[in-house]
C-alpha cells in the first residue's frame, strides 16, 4: 500500500510541475525572451471597467515610441484568442492592446452594453421581435455610425474598442500618429465602428469581416484606411461569405471589388490594390482553414503583420516567417492537459482516506445490455441528440423563454436546452426500461446501474451520494486552485486556443451556480447511469485497454451526435459545395453552433476520458460524473458570452 501511495503521490507531483513547468515557458515565449513586456490593463467606458492584456516592445519609450494597435476577438472568446495576433505584432514594434470585448472575459458590461435597434440589417423595415439576447445577437451587423434610421438603440457597436484605442493612443510610449484595429468575427463589426470614430487611424485588419453595402453611413465624414479582409475558405458564417453558399468568385462580386476594394473590374486574391500613402490599399488574402482558426492561422498571422508594417511605414528585423505563437499555444495545452490530469491521483489518494473509502466499490460485474440490444441503445442516444441538436441549440440561443436576469449565458443557453432535454428524455427511457421493460425482465438492480452498493443494491446510498458530492468539488477545486495559481504567477490560463478553465469574475461565478444543476444532470443520467450502467462494456485485457476502448465508447456514444452534425457541415463544404447546415437547413441553424463544434468536441471528449478513468476508480457513477460537470458548467460560466 505504501508504494502504491508513492506512485500516486509521485505522479501528482509530476503533473503539478509539468503544467507549471510548461506556463513558466510560455511566458517566457511570450515575452519573446524579455523583448516584449506583457502585462493586464484595466480601461474605464461608461458602461464599466474593460480588461486587456498589453504586449509592449520593451524598446517603447517616451523618447521612441511606437505604432499602437487594438485586438478585438470574436464572439464566444476573450482576449487571448487574440494573442497570436498580438504577440507577433510586438516582436515586431508595434504595441498591441488584446481587450476583452463586451460580455468576454473578465470585462464588466455585459453584451446588452452594445445596444440593440428594432430593426433587422438589412432590411430595416422588418422589425426584431424576441428576447432582448436575441436581438443583441440579431443586430452584430448594425454599427452605431450608420445612419441614424439605421443605428437608432444602438450604444457603442466597438464593444468596448473605442475605449481601448483612446487609451492605447495617450500613451506616451506609443505614436498617435500611427495606430490601427484588427478584429475577428463579432470583433470585425466592432473593428468596423472603431476606425469610423478615429478617422486617423493608419490600417484595419478585418478577420472574417462582413463588408458594408453602400448607403449605410456618410462616406464624407466615414473614412476606413488600408484596410486588408482576412477570409477564410471554409467560414461557416453565411454573412462574411456575403450570404453566398462559398467564397467561389466573390472577387469578382461588385461588392467585393467595387464597394470594398474601390476597383472597377474584378481583383484578385491575395494581391494589393491602391496605395498607403492616402489610405486606399485594399487586399484580400485567402486563408485555406475555417472561420474560428483565422485566429491562429500562420498565412493569416504574417499578411496582418505586414500589413501594419507596410501602413506605419516601418522597418522590422523579423521576417514574416518567424513565428512563435504556436509553440507557446502548445505549451498552454500540455499544462491543461497534464493539471487535468492530475485530477486522478489526486482521486485515488483521497479514496484512501478512510472517511472516502465508502464512495468506491468495485465496477460493478454484470452486464446489462450486449449485442444488437446494446448497439440499438446507443444508437437511440445518437440519433435523439442529432435529431434535436440545432433546433434546440438555436431555441435556447435566441427565444427560450429564460429568464434574462438569471440565465445569462447566451451560447451556453443553447447548450441548456438541449442537453436539459437528453437528460430528461434518457432519464424517462431509463426508468421506463428499467421498471417495465428488459431491464425489470432481466432483474437489472441499481448495483447493476453503478447506483448502490453491492450489499444494498437496491438502496440509493445516500452517505456515499454526499461523499462523492464533496470528492467531485475537491478535485474541480483543486483543478481551479492551480489555474488561479498559473494566472498570478504567469498571467496565462489552462486552454488551448480558446477559453477551457479561465478564473471567474464574481459575476461569472454567480453564473457558474445557475447552469451547475442542468450541467450536472445530464452528466449524471447521460453520461452516468445511460454510458457506464445500462451501456457498460466488459473489462479488456489490461487497464490501459480497457481505459482506451471504454473512452471511444463513450465519445462514439455521447458525442456521436456532434459528429454527424460535423459531417453534416463539412463533408459539403470541403466538397466545394458549401457549409451543410446552411444547405439543409437555413444560415439560421448555422454559424454558432455548427463553427462551436470544433471547440465542443474536444472540450467533451476529455470530460469522457476523466469519467471513465474515474468510474472505474470509484464504482459509482457520482464521483466522475459530478466532477465532469462541474467542469463543463466552468467552462461554460467562464468562457461563454455573457448578455
Amino acid at each position: 500500500m505504501k508504494s502504491s501511495i508513492r506512485t500516486q503521490l509521485g505522479a501528482l507531483i509530476l503533473t503539478w510541475l509539468l503544467a507549471a513547468g510548461s506556463l513558466w515557458t510560455a511566458a517566457r515565449i511570450e515575452s519573446d525572451g524579455g523583448s516584449v513586456r506583457v502585462g493586464p490593463v484595466r480601461i474605464e467606458t461608461p458602461a464599466g471597467a474593460v480588461t486587456a492584456k498589453l504586449y509592449r516592445p520593451a524598446s517603447a519609450r517616451a523618447e521612441s515610441p511606437v505604432p499602437g494597435v487594438v485586438l478585438i476577438h470574436g464572439y464566444q472568446n476573450d482576449k487571448e484568442t487574440s494573442s497570436a495576433f498580438a504577440l507577433e505584432l510586438a516582436r515586431r514594434g508595434i504595441a498591441a492592446l488584446s481587450i476583452d470585448a463586451y460580455g468576454h472575459g473578465s470585462s464588466e458590461p455585459g453584451m446588452r452594453a452594445r445596444g440593440f435597434t428594432p430593426y433587422k440589417y438589412p432590411n430595416f423595415e422588418r422589425k426584431i421581435k424576441g428576447p432582448v439576447r436575441y436581438k443583441v445577437m440579431m443586430n452584430f451587423s448594425t454599427l452605431d455610425f450608420f445612419r441614424p434610421r439605421f443605428s437608432e438603440g444602438l450604444v457603442d457597436t466597438s464593444m468596448g474598442g473605442k475605449a481601448a484605442y483612446a487609451w492605447l493612443r495617450s500613451r506616451d510610449f506609443v505614436d498617435p500618429a500611427a495606430m490601427g484595429v484588427t478584429g475577428h468575427s463579432m470583433g470585425t463589426w466592432a473593428s468596423w465602428s472603431v476606425a469610423a470614430a478615429f478617422p486617423d487611424h493608419r490600417a484595419v485588419v478585418l478577420q472574417c469581416g462582413e463588408i458594408i453595402p453602400e448607403g449605410f453611413y456618410d462616406p464624407s465624414s466615414v473614412r476606413f484606411n488600408n484596410v486588408l479582409l482576412l477570409q477564410a475558405v471554409w467560414d461557416e458564417f453565411a454573412f462574411f461569405r456575403d450570404y453566398r453558399p462559398t467564397v467561389k468568385g466573390l472577387e469578382a462580386t461588385e461588392l467585393r471589388y467595387r464597394v470594398f476594394m474601390g476597383q472597377d473590374r474584378p481583383v484578385e486574391w491575395d494581391r494589393t490594390y491602391g496605395s498607403f500613402a492616402d489610405g486606399s490599399a485594399r487586399r484580400m488574402e485567402l486563408l485555406y482553414t475555417n472561420h474560428r482558426l483565422v485566429t491562429h492561422n500562420s498565412k493569416g498571422i504574417a499578411a496582418a503583420a505586414d500589413w501594419f508594417v507596410r501602413a506605419f511605414g516601418m522597418k522590422t528585423a523579423v521576417p514574416a516567417s518567424d513565428r512563435i505563437y504556436l509553440r507557446k499555444e502548445l505549451l498552454l495545452g500540455l499544462a491543461m492537459l497534464s493539471a487535468l490530469a492530475s485530477l486522478l491521483p489526486l482521486l485515488s489518494l483521497l479514496l484512501r482516506i478512510p472517511f472516502f473509502a465508502e464512495a468506491a466499490q468495485p465496477v460493478p460485474s454484470r452486464r446489462l445490455l450486449e449485442g444488437k440490444a446494446w448497439r440499438n441503445q446507443a444508437a437511440v442516444s445518437v440519433l435523439l441528440g442529432a435529431a434535436t441538436f440545432p433546433f434546440l441549440t438555436q431555441l435556447g440561443h435566441g427565444l427560450a423563454p429564460l429568464p434574462e436576469s438569471v440565465f445569462r449565458m447566451t451560447v451556453g443557453d443553447g447548450f441548456l436546452v438541449w442537453l436539459s432535454f437528453l437528460a430528461a428524455a434518457t432519464l424517462i427511457l431509463l426508468v421506463r426500461w428499467f421498471r417495465k421493460g428488459a431491464g425489470r425482465r432481466a432483474g437489472a438492480t441499481l448495483h447493476d446501474l453503478a447506483l448502490a452498493p453491492a450489499d444494498a443494491p437496491d438502496s440509493v446510498p445516500g452517505s456515499v451520494i454526499g461523499k462523492s458530492v464533496l470528492l467531485a468539488f475537491l478535485l474541480a477545486g483543486s483543478l481551479y486552485a492551480q489555474a488561479a495559481l498559473y494566472d498570478a504567477l504567469f498571467g496565462l490560463e489552462l486552454r488551448f486556443i480558446w477559453p477551457f478553465f479561465r478564473v471567474f469574475t464574481p459575476e461569472r461565478f454567480g453564473q457558474f451556480w445557475v447552469y451547475l444543476p442542468f450541467y450536472a444532470a445530464f452528466f449524471l443520467v447521460s453520461g452516468g447511469v445511460k454510458l457506464f450502467g445500462q451501456l457498460r462494456l466488459p473489462e479488456r485485457s489490461t487497464p490501459a485497454a480497457t481505459q482506451a476502448v471504454w473512452w471511444l465508447a463513450a465519445c462514439g456514444v455521447m458525442l456521436g451526435s456532434l459528429l454527424v452534425w460535423a459531417l453534416v457541415e463539412y463533408v459539403p463544404f470541403f466538397l466545394g459545395i458549401g457549409p451543410g447546415a446552411d444547405l439543409l437547413l437555413t444560415p439560421l441553424f448555422g454559424g454558432p453552433f455548427m463553427s462551436i463544434l470544433l471547440l465542443t468536441i474536444p472540450q467533451f471528449a476529455l470530460m469522457f476520458f476523466l469519467a471513465v478513468a474515474m468510474f472505474r476508480r470509484t464504482g459509482f457513477v457520482y464521483t466522475g460524473s459530478l466532477t465532469v460537470g462541474i467542469l463543463a458548467a466552468w467552462m461554460l460560466a467562464g468562457g461563454s458570452a455573457i448578455l
